[in-house]
């Protein structure tokens, strides 16, 4: 009986310590499961946040490499004297860059899927020349114009008012480009405005109208060259070379000291734009005089209009009252006749006293 009780308490036992380390197993295998759990949790924050950094990082330096690699490629011009390369542009000639690749690649994918790659072909042909033609056109109407102009302009105003005569001028030439697109800009401006303004003529407004009409798939590009770029350019290259010719080339020969040539230099351009500015003036006044002479020598001599009953008598109506047809174009034909005959003589009598008037002038 006793060794039945012991072996009771003994399996009592073995089932407790049995159910305590099942408890213990449980209490443990929740324990990892929930370290596990937060353990994931962690590493899938981490993995999206690596991605979204990789994302990122090459949304923002693939665009910045290709950019910096563009201004690389660039061959170092006069113009680009003093810039550096900007992070900005470089990322906004890499997104463009970018953008031009994908879209490319797109349209190329569906013309090969529909069948038609001789005519991908020719509409790649098609856009290379416009591209190139547009380009050649777009890089002297933004880099070499406007640099024209504001090189102009700082000879007119900011090398007279700012820079001594004895000293010479810097030219920052990335400086008088970005002056120059600024006035190209407001000219073109008021080109396109439908008042009328100095320096502005009505056949630039046609022609803007007629290159903003094409566009770029049907831009005429010697048309442009001929009519809008040429004669800019040959305006602009007049009006820097002659006064440099002449303060340089001519005006050293008079034999003056170094300080009156290197003056006389100083202010050729602005002494050439008084000049010119005078001579314009002196010709619009001589065409507005001659205008005004002319109004009031018709007025007072009445050239140019009909006279009706001068020296002759207005003819009587038939008494009849029945006249042919064949009559009346005759008569109208004399009287034709008539009126042309006494303004003639108008005018060799008016002739004949202005005549007689300037020679008792003389005498």
């Amino acid at each position: 009986m006793i060794q039945h009780v012991a072996a009771e308490d003994n399996g009592r036992g073995n089932a407790n310590e049995a159910n305590d380390v099942a408890e213990e197993s449980d209490v443990d295998d929740q324990g990892d499961s929930e370290y596990g759990f937060v353990l994931r949790i962690v590493l899938l924050l981490v993995l999206a946040w690596m991605t979204l950094l990789i994302f990122n990082a090459g949304m923002i330096v693939i665009p910045i490499s290709l950019g910096r690699l563009v201004f690389e490629a660039v061959p170092r011009l006069p113009i680009t004297h003093g810039i550096k390369c900007n992070d900005l542009f470089s990322f906004s000639i890499g997104c463009y860059i970018i953008w031009s690749a994908a879209a490319g690649t797109r349209y190329a994918i569906d013309y090969i899927r529909s069948g038609q790659l001789g005519f991908l072909v020719q509409q790649i042909c098609k856009w290379c020349s416009i591209v190139l033609k547009s380009s050649a056109l777009l890089s002297v109407w933004i880099f070499v114009i406007p640099v024209l102009i504001g090189l102009l302009f700082e000879l007119l105003v900011i090398v007279p008012v700012r820079v001594p005569i004895d000293e010479s001028p810097v030219f920052l030439l990335y400086q008088d480009w970005a002056l120059g697109l600024i006035f190209l800009k407001i000219w073109t401006r008021l080109v396109m405005l439908d008042q009328m303004a100095p320096l502005v003529d009505e056949s630039w407004r046609a022609k803007f109208e007629r290159v903003r009409d094409d566009g770029f798939s049907r831009l005429r590009g010697l048309w442009v060259l001929h009519e809008i770029i040429m004669p800019i350019v040959n305006k602009l290259l007049t009006a820097l070379c002659v006064p440099y010719v002449l303060a340089r080339g001519v005006f050293p020969v008079l034999g003056y000291p170094l300080i009156v040539n290197s003056a006389v230099y100083r202010f050729a351009w602005l002494g050439c734009l008084i000049f010119s500015v005078l001579f314009f003036c002196a010709k619009r006044f001589h065409v507005w005089f001659t205008n005004l002479h002319n109004s009031i020598r018709d007025d007072r001599y009445l050239i140019g209009r009909k006279l009706h009953n001068f020296g002759e008598d207005t003819p009587q109506p038939s008494e009849s009252g029945a006249t042919s047809g064949s009559d009346e174009q005759d008569q109208a034909v004399i009287l034709r006749d008539q009126e042309g005959d006494l303004g003639l003589r108008m005018r060799h009598n008016n002739l004949r006293t202005n005549n007689l008037g300037w020679r008792h002038e003389q005498e």
